[in-house]
């Protein structure tokens, strides 16, 4: 069950990149940046086949260097998000998971072996807004939502901490319901979102 997907992103991870965002979770992290997400019912059923189909055409197309699953909570949907990381991987893309979980509970999950073998690198631990994540010019991590989130590096293929540094990023994209959809780092979305007027523009920020 997915909340929204981008076939062109360079806010949600290192590189160009297909950004998938899944539908529901129950975590319950602190100043939840993206709440629409969280209702299992909340986003459409697609087959894994049909998004891989998406994802090599974006590749081809946008010469993208990785493919980054978001939520929502990625590992509560564990076979789907599997499968697509595994098919990820064998088109030769980067695979990047944000998930609330925090490693050691990831680890303790049935089935989080196979899908940590699809990727290369895990940003784990649940989004607390009330410990949000410094800025560049404070030594921060871009692409992070909180400073508890860490980084566990399978490959070398992310592991440069050059790659997680620099000025916070925030997108627009024109859905195809023709409305304004943003999405990136959370501080920088909600500013953009408080001075544009959240009403009119629809956001979901980079982290699981």
């Amino acid at each position: 069950m997915l909340a929204a997907r981008v076939s062109l992103t360079t806010a949600e991870g290192p590189g160009r990149r297909f950004a998938v965002w899944v539908q529901g979770c129950t975590l319950g992290c602190p100043g939840c940046c993206n709440p629409r997400m969280l209702s299992p019912r909340g986003g459409p059923t697609i087959p894994v086949r049909v998004l891989v189909d998406e994802l090599r055409r974006a590749r081809d197309e946008h010469q993208l260097e990785g493919l980054t699953v978001l939520g929502g909570e990625p590992l509560q949907q564990l076979a789907g998000v599997t499968a697509l990381c595994e098919s990820a991987a064998a088109l030769g893309l980067g695979v990047l998971v944000f998930s609330g979980y925090r490693f050691e509970e990831a680890r303790a999950k049935p089935g989080f072996s196979t899908l940590w073998d699809a990727i290369d690198t895990l940003v784990d631990g649940r989004y607390d807004a009330r410990r949000p994540e410094p800025s560049a010019d404070d030594g921060g991590r871009r692409f992070i939502g909180s400073s508890n989130q860490r980084l566990h590096h399978r490959t070398d293929r992310y592991r440069d901490p050059a790659l997680w540094h620099g000025p916070p990023r925030v997108e627009a994209h024109v859905g195809e319901d023709g409305q304004l959809v943003l999405n990136g780092e959370p501080a920088a979305l909600q500013a953009l979102l408080d001075a544009l007027g959240t009403k009119v523009v629809h956001s979901r920020a980079s982290v699981g």
